[in-house]
């Protein structure tokens, strides 16, 4: 009896001992190391492969990470293929074989990961030759964003062969690669001949242009790829090709607005019985929607609505238009519009301060805004001389005096009985709170332009890439009155000479006009003139 409870008491040791080495121990280091790729079949480079199970075996466990939509085959096939995994091996499975005298690569890209810390096996790349060769044209370069030349990552460049009528609208590229953090790109053992090449930001990951919220860069003319060392600059752009759409319309006492669904560049209004007049219009700064006002002219009745976006895509719509039922009220009394030239929402000496009105007014008094500080009336503007209606009688403005109070907080009162509604009651018109900034000035840049181009447009652009100044077809610029900060120096080859950056063709045959970005940004001082030769 002795012995068996022994025996048991062993036993018991042993379970409890088997049991707890299952676990891992704690506090141990954490796995950082990547899978690491010990064998495979075929093995890379291998000549005459037949085999329709391609066999790789790691130095840990591995699982797959989405693999069916990461792993890149190039050249393209339909072939399917199983995967099976099993410890520290993974098997694709194909259910045709590979076509003869073929170079495949596989691109694994971040298919492949550990199990313990899903560690990805990066740069994992197979190539072999159904063959007796492997081939070896290669080609490689960059892909940028067109008008910031900014790099694209994880952008998908492909190769169409010429020979066939494969479209990247309709078709998986017959070779494809992805570009990595700094836009850079490489072709390996590719087969020689002429392609068709191109770059997209594949928001739907299906390595096919279609969807215009995707960049796209192409080349009108094919490369020639060969074993040649070559690099091949891929610029991207947005092409669009969707009019603007006149969405909703909306009738009120005092305007009528059209609210469109997207940001409109350009916009129009003409009486149908009056096409040389013109209506008074505002765009929204979105350039979603325009309200439209009446005067002496026109009451009311049937007008045409001329709308273009940035693309230079145009509608037109007849309305009727009719001035009737309550007061918009976008805006209740009044507010402070953003103009864009704040620094850190204050508004500096000589700046142009905007205010937006409830309604179209009339100013009847001769001092409209008072300024105020700590209850203390700094200045009094006068109208017309410092104060300013603009034409759809919305928007007051006026320049920020010299500010001498030492209390950087001003008050802006506006005169309820000199500014009075068009039609309709009065509205209660708040007292609107501004930070005045320090005294900055601005700066201005000069310099010359050496070129041997015919035509051409200088654009000076923010950090934001928006436009700031420009100027066309002149050998040496001058900028002034720029608000202290970084810029860059934009160049546009205005092919066709017609004043403006013609983009992508939506048939992916013209390529976009060129666009030259000065190699270095320009920091702006205030009262500082800078000089900045360019050559292009």
């Amino acid at each position: 009896m002795k012995i068996v409870n022994s025996l048991l008491l062993a036993a018991s040791v042993i379970s409890i001992s088997s049991c707890a080495s299952i676990n891992n121990p704690e506090g141990g280091p954490k796995d950082e190391d990547a899978p690491e790729l010990l064998n495979s079949n075929p093995k890379s480079q291998e000549l005459n492969v037949s085999t329709r199970t391609i066999t790789l075996d790691f130095n840990e466990e591995v699982q797959q990470n989405n693999l069916q939509k990461e792993l890149l085959i190039t050249p393209f096939t339909d072939n399917k293929y199983q995967v099976r995994s099993s410890r520290t091996r993974m098997e694709l499975v194909f259910e045709q074989p590979f076509e003869e005298n073929t170079t495949y690569t596989l691109n694994f890209r971040k298919g492949i990961q550990d199990i313990t810390e899903k560690n990805i096996a990066e740069g994992l790349v197979l190539t072999f030759s159904t063959g007796s060769f492997i081939d070896s044209s290669r080609v490689s370069g960059q892909v940028v964003r067109l008008l910031t030349q900014e790099p694209e990552n994880e952008a998908v460049v492909a190769l169409y062969p010429t020979s066939d009528t494969l479209s990247i609208r309709k078709s998986r590229p017959y070779y494809q690669t992805q570009t990595n953090a700094n836009g850079e790109f490489t072709f390996e053992n590719i087969r020689d001949g002429e392609y068709r090449i191109y770059a997209l930001t594949d928001k739907n990951n299906n390595s096919l242009y279609d969807t215009e919220e995707e960049r796209i860069a192409y080349k009108a003319e094919p490369i020639s790829v060969t074993s040649e060392e070559q690099e091949v600059v891929l610029q991207t752009v947005g092409i669009d090709t969707k009019r603007p759409i006149l969405q909703r319309r909306e009738r009120y006492t005092d305007r009528f607005v059209a609210n469109y669904n997207e940001g409109i560049e350009s916009f129009i209004a003409r009486p149908a019985d009056s096409p040389k007049d013109t209506l008074i219009h505002k765009v929204s700064t979105d350039g979603k929607i325009v309200d439209l006002f009446g005067d002496s002219r026109f009451a009311g009745g049937r007008a045409i609505l001329t709308a273009l976006d940035s693309a230079a895509n145009r509608t037109v719509d007849t309305v009727q238009i009719a001035f009737e039922g309550k007061r918009a009220q976008r805006v209740q009394g009044a507010r402070l519009k953003e103009n864009g030239n704040t620094s850190n929402g204050a508004i500096s000496e000589g700046q142009r301060v905007i205010i937006e009105l409830e309604t179209p007014v009339r100013i009847q008094s001769k001092t409209p805004i008072r300024l105020l500080a700590d209850s203390i009336e700094v200045a009094r503007l006068t109208y017309p001389e410092q104060v300013a209606l603009d034409r759809t009688a919305t928007e007051i403005s006026f320049v920020m005096p010299k500010w001498t109070n030492n209390n950087r907080q001003a008050s802006i009162v506006l005169d309820s009985v000199g500014i009075v509604p068009v039609q309709g009651e009065r509205f209660t018109m708040p007292t609107l709170q501004v930070t005045v900034a320090e005294a900055r000035g601005a700066g201005s840049l000069r310099g010359a332009v050496k070129t041997e181009q015919k035509s051409y447009i200088i654009q000076l652009v923010d950090n934001q890439y928006k436009v700031k100044h420009q100027v066309r077809n002149t050998r040496t610029y001058n900028f002034r009155s720029i608000e202290p900060g970084t810029y860059f120096i934009r160049v546009i080859l205005d092919a066709n000479n017609n004043g403006k950056w013609d983009g992508g063709d939506p048939e992916l045959v013209r390529e976009p006009e060129q666009v030259y970005l000065h190699d270095k940004p320009l920091e702006i001082r205030a009262n500082w003139e800078m000089e900045e030769n360019i050559e292009f």
